[in-house]
């Protein structure tokens, strides 16, 4: 079974070696779909009878990877010519090692949420997919 979250954020970033206007800094309104699978869990009269997991919990993990490492920040490549202006001006920025596309951010989250909602239950609780919208009509979907 599934179970799907959506949580939304605001992140800037730019395509350095982009030939359209993706190389100039802007930002989105990035909205994200996670979807985690494994059977229903609970025992009868537990708190948690009937669930995957609580969306609480989807939340929490959610929220605490967004809220704290991306949200209102610029994505940089870490070798883009624009960090030095970034770093000066104190601004909060999130250093990737990749070009800052929509796929290759949706690989990057799926790699680093998928173990924290392992750790939750042992393994087998798995991060099955994220949807990663850049724009209400753009998305690219990645997962096992």
């Amino acid at each position: 079974m599934q179970i799907t979250k959506i949580y939304e954020w605001d992140m800037w970033h730019r395509i350095p070696n982009h030939t359209s206007q993706c190389k100039n800094i802007h930002g989105h309104r990035y909205k994200i779909e996670i979807t985690l699978e494994w059977d229903i869990l609970g025992d009868k009269w537990a708190s948690n009878e009937g669930m995957i997991i609580d969306f609480w919990d989807i939340k929490k993990i959610t929220k605490e990877f967004i809220d704290e490492k991306l949200d209102h920040g610029y994505m940089w490549y870490k070798e883009d010519i624009v960090l030095d202006l970034i770093k000066k001006e104190n601004f909060k920025y999130i250093e990737v090692d990749f070009i800052p596309t929509a796929e290759n951010i949706a690989v990057w989250i799926f790699n680093e949420l998928s173990p924290k909602f392992e750790k939750i239950y042992w393994k087998n609780l798995k991060l099955y997919k994220i949807k990663l919208y850049e724009t209400p009509n753009n998305f690219v979907t990645y997962g096992i």
